[in-house]
């Protein structure tokens, strides 16, 4: 697929309408998020191609069912939303991947974008499964710094079922890449997905832990990551404002990205 070829124009914007119906129908995502997630997906699915779409809809799909899950499951977790997700999640776990399928289309090194564009998004797929799975662990999880407990929602908390989470969405979109393309070898794909989606989650939880924003609600006293609840201004406790959830996701996709470059290159030379 091209870019420049109009069929892969009408059928992205075929395949992003049907889904995207249904994502507002079962509400996924709101209408921010619906409109970034159209262009993110119609920029990766024009220039990356199918195969790059397909690892996108998977860590999509996979993650908004668990979400639900989680949501049903695990009433009133002190800072966390209602699962439906914004224009800020979408740039914050997908921008980097956009860049990197542009890239793809418009360079003559398309394996090594590729090979950036997986490390972003096992990164953002791993972490996302490992706190949605990891919010049904019966136990306390605890704070990835320290190892002491903390109360289950908590940036940077971590557990065993999380980090199983991560890694079987990391198997999947490891499977699911190496039965539908053909520019990378299977061991690249493999040592690609899991030690960039591994890192990339544990890097997510190292500075959610350490240098993410953290507030005390004046009103019902409950801990939250937003700066706003129970519709006042929140107390804040620790970690620089500038830093929310957003831009540690962020941060650690880009790190996924770097972790596949720096693997890809070594594995060349």
């Amino acid at each position: 697929m091209t870019y420049l070829d109009l069929f892969t124009h009408l059928e992205a914007l075929a395949v992003l309408t049907v889904i995207f119906i249904l994502s507002l129908r079962f509400r996924f995502v709101d209408i921010g998020g619906i409109i970034t997630s159209s262009i993110v997906g119609y920029l990766i699915y024009v220039f990356g191609g199918r195969e790059y779409f397909l690892a996108l809809l998977t860590f999509y799909l996979i993650s908004v069912v668990f979400t639900k899950i989680r949501v049903r499951r695990v009433k009133n977790l002190q800072n966390k939303e209602d699962g439906v997700r914004g224009w800020r999640n979408v740039i914050a776990n997908g921008g980097v991947a956009t860049v990197a399928a542009v890239m793809a289309g418009l360079s003559t090194h398309e394996e090594l974008f590729f090979a950036v564009y997986l490390g972003a998004i096992s990164s953002a797929f791993a972490d996302t499964l490992a706190t949605e799975i990891g919010l049904l662990y019966p136990k306390m999880p605890r704070l990835i710094t320290n190892m002491k407990e903390v109360k289950p929602g908590t940036p940077g908390a971590v557990t065993p079922l999380g980090y199983l989470g991560g890694l079987a969405g990391l198997t999947i979109l490891t499977l699911l890449t190496s039965l539908v393309q053909k520019r990378l070898p299977v061991n690249e794909v493999a040592v690609t997905v899991y030690s960039s989606g591994l890192v990339g989650m544990t890097i997510d939880s190292l500075l959610g832990a350490s240098i993410q924003a953290k507030y005390r609600c004046t009103v019902c006293g409950k801990l939250t990551e937003s700066p706003h609840h129970c519709g006042k201004s929140a107390e804040h406790l620790k970690g620089f404002k500038l830093i929310d959830t957003h831009t540690v996701n962020f941060i650690a996709t880009l790190v996924g990205a770097t972790v596949a470059l720096t693997i890809l290159r070594y594995i060349s030379y």
